[in-house]
């Protein structure tokens, strides 16, 4: 999977649908803050940018299918890259929280 900052729409919705029914993960990686002014996926998995520069790693499964997202799709573009460095094969940049939400309404 690509890492590449934009996705097309398609492959968006597609990804989208893998999420919604449980077969990739969706990975949050915007500050508390922003979840809290924002709005969040209940379905996402956290885990905020800073503790990935401080060298931390998410635990899941290197082989799960992973999709990241931000507020704009710049800092999960860098975490994407991050991940892959670490072993982890199936990571994409989702890109910013505003396509998911753009999404959701569909």
């Amino acid at each position: 999977m690509s890492t590449h900052k934009n996705m097309t729409p398609n492959q968006r919705l597609a990804a989208y649908k893998q999420i919604m029914a449980g077969e990739a993960i969706l990975l949050d990686v915007r500050t508390q803050r922003e979840r809290e002014d924002d709005g969040f996926e209940p379905k996402s998995i956290h885990m905020d940018y800073e503790l990935f520069v401080a060298g931390k790693l998410p635990d899941l499964p290197k082989e799960s299918i992973i999709y990241i997202h931000c507020r704009s799709g710049a800092r999960s573009g860098i975490i994407a890259q991050v991940l892959k460095a670490h072993g982890f094969k199936n990571v994409s940049n989702f890109g910013g929280f505003t396509d998911w939400i753009a999404l959701r309404k569909i």
